[in-house]
């Protein structure tokens, strides 16, 4: 894009989706990260936020949505297999969730954060993308 005043592009706008959902498999694979965002906002449930972020950056048809070139296969085929997690986890486990110390004990909340480091470790491969330029490739 020539003008910075102009509208991003629908690829920028993806690249931009895509850091998100890397920001967030950053805290949902990490039990210190969790707590880290726990202590910088102490009022934030963190389980809750953790299952509800990735509601919001991943809808029912992101198959439409999340696409190539910005998405890789093997990301796409990372998200789906998170997906399946997520979603198994977020029928599993009680409400109102635990507090952060209580839910990181349960099985369902450790597959979670294992299947999250395995997607995050795919969508290293390439790391973030630009959130103001289209990468080609």
């Amino acid at each position: 894009m020539s003008s910075t005043s102009s509208r991003p592009s629908e690829r920028v706008l993806l690249q931009r989706v895509r850091n998100q959902l890397i920001d967030y498999l950053e805290i949902a694979a990490s039990f210190q990260a969790q707590h880290d965002f726990q202590a910088q906002a102490p009022q934030t449930h963190v389980a809750t936020e953790v299952l509800e972020q990735w509601a919001d950056w991943v809808s029912p048809n992101w198959q439409q949505e999340l696409k190539a070139p910005t998405f890789s296969e093997a990301e796409r085929s990372a998200i789906t297999q998170f997906q399946l997690i997520w979603q198994d986890t977020d029928n599993k486990l009680v409400r109102p969730l635990p507090a952060l110390d209580y839910i990181q004990l349960a099985p369902a909340w450790q597959q979670l954060r294992a299947a999250a480091e395995e997607c995050l470790r795919v969508f290293m491969l390439r790391g973030k993308l630009s959130d103001v330029e289209e990468v080609i490739g």
